[in-house]
């Protein structure tokens, strides 16, 4: 078995300043009971908020907090639930609320919906349903600038 080795770095080096990553403070995240929401900034106006696990009573208040903060600053605003084991009925009105905030500030959004999503949306609001996308492509496009 072979043991990688750290290769030493001169001390005369400097780390980079720069990263097309965000860095972990630039990212804000926030772990509740059952779930997990995260939210970066891919342009300044544009922010992708990302949700991991079940959505249920049990969070959705979090999730509905999460991401109004994110509406700061933003014009657009794209929810990713691809990663959602679970969403349960109160997640819908999570997202009416959201739709309704985001045409209030006169912003633009879309979500990127998994299964569990896809099968709760066959009873939403017609408004709610049709900013779904099943790629991220999908998305994006959506939330391009006309």
């Amino acid at each position: 078995m072979t043991v990688p080795q750290r290769i030493p770095v001169p001390a005369r080096c400097t780390p980079s300043t720069w990263s097309i990553r965000p860095i972990g403070t630039d990212t804000p995240s926030e772990l509740v009971v059952g779930a997990e929401f995260t939210a970066r900034r891919l342009e300044p106006d544009l922010v992708w908020v990302e949700v991991r696990g079940e959505i249920d009573i049990r969070n959705a208040r979090a999730l509905y907090s999460f991401t109004h903060r994110q509406l700061d600053g933003a014009r657009r605003v794209a929810l990713d639930l691809a990663a959602v084991e679970f969403f349960g009925a109160v997640g819908l009105a999570v997202l009416d609320d959201l739709d309704e905030r985001v045409r209030d500030l006169n912003a633009r959004w879309a979500f990127l919906s998994g299964r569990p999503v896809q099968r709760l949306l066959r009873v939403a609001d017609a408004a709610v349903a049709a900013r779904s996308y099943k790629t991220r492509e999908g998305v994006l496009a959506a939330l391009s600038l006309p």
